[in-house]
């Protein structure tokens, strides 16, 4: 068989131009062949036409030879154009080779592909579209080929074929998804720039819906956002503009829920773009979907939490829009119906148990605008879901007692209001803390003094340094008595003596100084007018025992005169030591200081009260030579001198006063502060035989 009848109808001397090596020759036989074509759809030659796309398809363009393959593809190119109009009847002959010849390993090869298939979508156009797919995968390829060449005109081609869709009216974005969504990973740079192109270009074209197919790519075009390359950044960055200016148009028919997710974790990027970005598209999500987002709160809240810590000014963006997204969660936040069957459904929607974990998590955060901020979530869950967030109580109890040790004033404040809402909304609803393997319950109240005591008790130095500020703000946030009654009768039976008189101490300072406490020491200095303060002082003094000094200035405070003159001689048997003297020193100050005015002004009428008289003398008799002797000494000098009655029962000691008239507290007080003192002394006596032995054994060893 002869070579013309190989290639018929091409002739030995067309054959050998058309896969000639030099380019020219090659397009002088294409002009022949497209010469030819014409001639066969004149005539209507079908066979002819067949024949030839055959030669030209299969027995050059999947030739071995690459000179063949050259002319195949020159070839095939120039029957398209001959074609016109027909070429959908012969397309798919045509289309196929020059598809393959993308993955030639000659590069110049691939460039005459995309000179072949530029002709072929060109004449074709819209009838292309049924081949998209597999034009688009080449065109993927083609944007990051090794050769310049190609990779040019693979772009002239993609140009040409963008132009196709947008005045397609059959193009199927549903076979393109999948692309899209493999593609769009891709770490090259060019073809990441053809990705975000693509994507631009579908968003522009209103009858193709992409915006439906967004969950798809979305993750994707946020990791291109990520690019170093400005150029790719700000084209990424202006499609997602797009996006979600079309979202705020057209909020209707957008699956939020399938990209929320991906939003919160890119809003954790260390890329500030693709953080400020994702943060954007939060907001909006969580203004416009509102309770559709519900269900995501926890991860909302991974993501702006953190976010309200930053601290940069190139941040302050992201962290004003968190404070936003912040606000407008709270908005959209559901409240539980006072009756306690009837459920919300949007509260059913929460995840309780990972929006707590979430606000425990960001509890120990470096920063203390986060810190703060997951306080108040908890406020806001007491404040508006109290029941089911008491589900979760014994967990944020334990986790927001240690908060308590929070270096921030701010956050320590903010967790003391949240225990106080714990004591209301508990008290409110009947709810009572239950010890773990037992049948026994307290209030919350209660049970937060508890821990509160003992946190004190592990950590001397959290009650030296916050203790009084802690103190004096939940004597604002609740009831200064109630919290001087449930401390006194938590301290009263407490072992640990040192302590117990270190936290008397520290409370006796405060009743004594604060503002906070102003009704309770009112109370308690109108003890001689009002039976009822007489509970509320044996309470106190039961308690004070452990201290001597701060009951004494109990004592003096509420006018129980008397007692205190009997204490003192008590304290005189003791060991005095000079943590005792330098209490009596303060003591002498606050005597002298508007809390005390009473007192100095009870001193004009000596003969109406002869035991304040016998106390603050002996008080001065304790006081060694000092500032606060002389001071005390001189405030007895102005004390005017004592006036006797006639009568000859009178006498310094026997004139009623006016606590007698009301009646003195039981003896049984003094027994009791002698019991504990009596412990105490024992307990210290206890301690400085240890120090030594161990001082000793240190020695030796």
């Amino acid at each position: 068989m002869s070579l013309e009848q190989d290639f018929h109808p091409l002739s030995h001397s067309l054959l050998k131009l058309l896969t000639e090596k030099i380019y020219e020759k090659r397009k002088t036989a294409a002009l022949e062949i497209e010469k030819m074509m014409k001639d066969y759809m004149i005539t209507n030659n079908t066979a002819m036409v067949q024949k030839l796309l055959k030669v030209l398809a299969q027995d050059l363009t999947f030739s071995d030879n690459s000179n063949y393959r050259k002319g195949g593809l020159i070839g095939l190119a120039a029957a398209s154009i001959a074609l016109g109009k027909q070429i959908q009847i012969y397309l798919p002959q045509i289309i196929t080779p020059v598809l393959s010849c993308f993955n030639d390993s000659d590069s110049r090869i691939r460039y005459f592909a995309c000179e072949a298939l530029y002709n072929v979508v060109k004449v074709a156009r819209e009838e292309t579209m049924t081949f998209f797919p597999e034009i688009f995968d080449v065109l993927s390829k083609g944007c990051s080929d090794s050769d310049n060449n190609v990779k040019n005109g693979s772009e002239l081609l993609d140009r040409l074929v963008k132009d196709v869709v947008v005045e397609s009216k059959t193009f199927d974005l549903e076979k393109m998804v999948p692309l899209l969504r493999e593609r769009i990973y891709a770490r090259n740079p060019y073809v990441r720039q053809f990705m975000v192109s693509w994507v631009s270009v579908l968003d522009s074209v209103p009858e193709i819906h992409i915006q439906q197919y967004l969950p798809e790519i979305i993750d994707g075009l946020f990791i291109i956002l990520s690019d170093p390359r400005l150029e790719i950044r700000k084209a990424c960055e202006a499609v997602l503009g797009e996006f979600l200016h079309g979202i705020v148009n057209a909020p209707q028919g957008v699956d939020y829920p399938a990209m929320i997710n991906i939003l919160i974790a890119h809003s954790q990027s260390s890329e500030e773009l693709v953080q400020f970005t994702a943060i954007l598209w939060v907001k909006q999500f969580v203004k416009l979907a509102g309770p559709q987002m519900l269900p995501y709160t926890s991860g909302v809240l991974v993501a702006v939490l953190p976010c309200l810590s930053l601290e940069s000014d190139s941040r302050k963006n992201i962290r004003e829009n968190a404070k936003m997204i912040n606000q407008d969660v709270l908005k959209n936040f559901p409240k539980e119906n006072s009756n306690s069957e009837l459920l919300n459904e949007d509260i059913l929607t929460l995840d309780l148990k990972s929006i707590v974990q979430v606000l425990i998590d960001n509890l120990s955060h470096q920063n203390v605008p986060t810190r703060l901020a997951s306080v108040r979530w908890v406020f806001n869950l007491l404040e508006y879901i109290p029941r089911r967030t008491f589900k979760s109580m014994d967990k944020l109890f334990t986790e927001l007692l240690k908060s308590l040790q929070d270096p921030s004033d701010e956050v320590v404040l903010a967790v003391l209001e949240v225990f106080a809402e714990i004591t209301s909304v508990s008290d409110k609803l009947g709810l009572c803390y239950s010890f773990p393997n037992s049948k026994t319950s307290i209030t919350y109240f209660r049970h937060f003094i508890q821990e509160l005591l003992a946190l004190f008790k592990k950590d001397l130095q959290l009650l030296q340094d916050r203790g009084h500020f802690m103190i004096r703000q939940l004597c604002l946030l609740l009831s200064a008595e109630e919290i001087y009654t449930a401390i006194a009768e938590a301290l009263v039976t407490d072992t640990d003596s040192k302590f117990a008189s270190v936290m008397v101490q520290a409370l006796s300072a405060i009743l004594l100084t604060a503002s906070e406490v102003f009704e309770l020491r009112r109370q308690l200095q109108g003890l001689v007018r009002q039976e009822s303060t007489r509970e509320l002082f044996v309470k106190l003094y039961r308690c004070w025992a452990h201290n001597p000094i701060a009951t004494v200035s109990l004592c003096l405070l509420s006018q129980q005169y008397r007692q205190a003159s009997e204490l003192l001689e008590i304290i005189a048997g003791l060991d005095v030591t000079v943590d005792y003297l330098t209490e009596i020193d303060k003591l002498i100050q606050l005597l002298e200081s508007p809390i005390f005015t009473s007192l100095r002004m009870q001193l004009l009428k000596p003969d109406e009260n002869p035991h304040l008289v016998r106390t603050l003398y002996g008080l001065l008799m304790l006081l060694p030579q000092s500032e606060a002797f002389d001071t005390l000494r001189s405030r007895l000098d102005c004390v005017p001198r004592q006036r006797f009655s006639n009568d000859k029962s009178s006498s310094v000691l026997s004139i009623v006063s006016a606590e007698e008239v009301e009646a003195d507290l039981d003896k049984e007080l003094l027994e009791h502060f002698k019991i504990t003192q009596s412990l105490q002394q024992v307990a210290v006596r206890k301690q400085r035989q240890t120090s030594r032995i161990e001082l000793r054994n240190g020695f030796l060893s």
